[in-house]
């Protein structure tokens, strides 16, 4: 984030990705990259590894950060796609989303990781210059 922001880049225009992978119950690092105002993406949902990812996704939401959170899945590979046997592009809403409502997330909260993050984070932000 540093570096990013040493360059200007606005930390509300960053999205660091992958950090379901990075299994840790306290999510510090998570919830440090809240605070400088970038979003955490958990990106690779509704499959095997989710069970550590829901209580690490409630905790940033308990913690008040539901509005730093974006949840998504990752398909990679032909046998991911549904026609092939996979869990399909909507496995984030088919399997991910309800194991965090019976963890206790709200349709809101789920709303806001799941639409209303992604469209903010997504929007249209004019250029302006830099001096020189």
């Amino acid at each position: 984030m540093d570096l990013l922001e040493d360059v200007g880049v606005k930390p509300d225009r960053v999205v660091v990705g992958h950090l379901g992978n990075l299994v840790d119950p306290t999510v510090q690092i998570h919830k440090a990259i809240c605070k400088r105002g970038a979003y955490v993406g958990f990106d690779r949902l509704g499959g095997p590894t989710d069970e550590p990812q829901v209580p690490m996704v409630m905790a940033l939401v308990n913690a008040g950060f539901a509005d730093r959170v974006m949840l998504s899945s990752d398909l990679a590979r032909p046998n991911a796609i549904k026609r092939n046997g996979g869990p399909g592009y909507a496995k984030t809403l088919t399997v991910f989303l309800p194991k965090l409502k019976a963890a206790g997330a709200t349709d809101d909260v789920i709303r806001q990781m799941t639409v209303d993050n992604p469209r903010q984070f997504l929007a249209f932000v004019p250029k302006t210059r830099r001096p020189a």
